[in-house]
């Protein structure tokens, strides 16, 4: 048997080197479930350099890991083998070029229509079109989820809303080297718009905020060139930057996708990363008046258009740890700056020859691989730093960091994750003071760390997937956020108390200079999540979900309670 196994690891292998002109150049998008295990592999030690500080990943490097794997299968649960399997499946054609029982509804081989249609409940890979010849390679796929949840408790009472989502999603590779990607999605629902407007994602939709518009819809595309150790992309897709389990420093799900260049350069233990995207100040709106009418005023919404800029580079150490360093910038106020768009510079250096009218950030992340089974990760954000008094809580000095532990079958409990995080950002960090829209944000939202200046947070999460197409996940989130406030004066006016909590207010002239952290009104958090995922057939999924939700306003001893559940059934067909 083991003879057997290493000749079918050769043979898949071997079928990787063969097929590589069929190797995709697209992405796979950052939030798949393949990550999950891709991780969950490289904490026990199967799979070495897996570059997961920036998501996504193309779907070539995810078949390589995907085969790596099987190579040492037998250090594999039953139910992490079976998922391996359905994964090999899946990146067949990323894997070896070859599309053997796959279901392609229009133009494929069933004896008729009708029986493509009945094969969508099968457990085979399937697309309404699939076409591969040596130029090009398309896979076109119909989207549609069905949606419904409910809360009661005291923010919004007992509300209810339903929803359904339909769209497609074409992707493919020209010439083995040029990927393409589109994606859209319309959502039509019924109930209340507050209930989806709590959903972190559905909110960053620009019409879930127009009353009269009972819609929702996203949509995403690139182009990406692979040319193997260098690749370059145009377009607009997810992007995740951070080692955290929970949050992200750099870039995370808080804001809406935005439209960016990248370009990668990987090679061995290097993988450098060069990103410059277009993001969005703040919703703001203008009064004018026309000169038909100079007695009319009308009104349009306006936002600033904004820019980030952002390097890595990462150093990985089988064994050991990677280590990586990155800067980001953010800049407004004018049109797309060339010194920004140079891969090659230093962007603090940059910046300052720019008249140093910009936000500029340093970071430095570590992950530690030399126990297999438990990962040790740490992460940390300059935004600001005065060496002499680093220990003093002075307002200048701003930073941000992250500390997380992971643990596969912890307990020698089988196929069961563990992990733990704890998220810290001071006063004042990712703030302005010299530009109203250099803020780390876009449209009013964090681009890193959700939980704002002035915060820390503990994330606990436990993952259980006791069958390949069971999945179970509980997840802990405790916060604290000190916000600015204001008091009455002698002359009976209101005033502003600056504690640095507002990510759009920077320190002000006449603010204190020491800024202790969780000063001002202290706002405590508590979410417990249960997640459950289940696989009915290949591409079918049902979701079930429950939030208990408590804040409390401790500065004066209120508080309020939400609990939100809902199922949800997603097909790809």
């Amino acid at each position: 048997m083991n003879f057997l196994r290493r000749c079918g690891s050769t043979f898949l292998i071997l079928l990787l080197i063969c097929g590589s002109a069929f190797s995709q150049a697209e992405n796979l998008n950052a939030t798949h479930p393949v990550y999950t295990f891709l991780k969950r592999m490289e904490v026990k030690g199967v799979i070495e350099r897996y570059h997961d500080a920036i998501l996504p990943l193309s779907r070539n490097e995810i078949a390589k890991f995907l085969l790596a794997i099987q190579a040492a299968k037998d250090r594999l649960t039953t139910a992490e083998q079976e998922i391996l399997a359905e994964y090999i499946s899946e990146f067949q054609f990323d894997i070896a070029g070859s599309m053997d029982g796959f279901l392609s509804v229009v133009g494929g081989n069933e004896p008729s229509f009708g029986r493509a249609l009945t094969e969508e409940l099968s457990d085979r890979e399937k697309f309404l079109y699939a076409l591969h010849d040596s130029s090009v390679v398309m896979f076109v796929n119909g989207l549609l989820t069905l949606d419904a949840r409910a809360i009661s408790g005291d923010v919004l009472g007992d509300q209810k809303t339903f929803f359904t989502q339909f769209g497609g999603r074409i992707r493919g590779t020209l010439f083995g080297k040029l990927g393409y990607y589109l994606e859209g999605t319309n959502a039509q629902f019924w109930g209340s718009r507050e209930l989806l407007f709590r959903d972190p994602i559905i909110s960053q939709a620009h019409t879930i905020r127009a009353s009269d518009i009972k819609n929702f819809d996203f949509s995403e595309g690139y182009v990406r060139y692979d040319a193997g150790i260098v690749s370059a992309q145009l377009g607009r897709e997810r992007v995740l930057w951070g080692t955290g389990y929970d949050q992200k420093m750099i870039a995370s799900e808080n804001v809406r996708q935005f439209d960016f260049i990248r370009a990668d350069v990987q090679y061995k233990a290097l993988k450098y990363t060069f990103l410059h995207g277009a993001l969005l100040g703040k919703r703001d709106q203008i009064t004018f008046t026309t000169s038909l009418d100079t007695s009319a005023r009308f009104t349009e919404p306006v936002a600033a258009d904004k820019f980030f800029a952002a390097h890595r580079i990462e150093f990985s150490f089988p064994n050991v740890f990677d280590i990586g360093f990155q800067e980001m910038a953010i800049y407004s106020n004018r049109s797309i700056d060339l010194a920004y768009l140079n891969p090659f510079i230093v962007l603090e250096s940059a910046q300052r020859s720019r008249e140093e009218r910009d936000n500029v950030f340093w970071a430095f992340d570590v992950q530690t691989h030399f126990v297999r089974g438990l990962e040790l990760t740490a992460t940390i954000v300059f935004d600001d730093l005065h060496f002499d008094e680093f220990f003093e809580p002075r307002w200048y000095n701003r930073y941000a960091y992250q500390g997380g532990i992971m643990l596969t079958d912890p307990l020698f409990v089988p196929n069961a994750t563990l992990m733990v995080e704890y998220t810290r950002v001071k006063p004042f960090v990712y703030a302005h003071d010299r530009s109203r829209e250099n803020t780390y944000t876009s449209l009013n939202a964090l681009l890193g760390p959700r939980i704002g200046p002035n915060a820390d947070s503990w994330f606990f999460r436990a993952d259980y997937f006791p069958l390949r197409n069971l999945s179970l996940s509980l997840r802990v989130t405790l916060t604290r956020h000190g916000e600015n406030y204001t008091v009455r004066t002698t002359q009976g006016r209101d005033s502003l108390v600056n504690v640095g909590g507002d990510v759009f207010l920077g320190h002000r002239a006449g603010d204190p200079r020491d800024a202790n952290f969780l000063e001002g009104m202290l706002f405590k958090s508590r979410s417990i999540q249960f997640l459950v995922t289940y696989e009915v057939v290949n591409q079918i999924w049902l979701d079930g979900w429950l939030l208990l939700e408590r804040e409390e306003n401790v500065t004066f001893a209120t508080a309020n309670k939400n609990t939100t559940f809902g199922g949800r059934l997603r097909m790809e067909l």
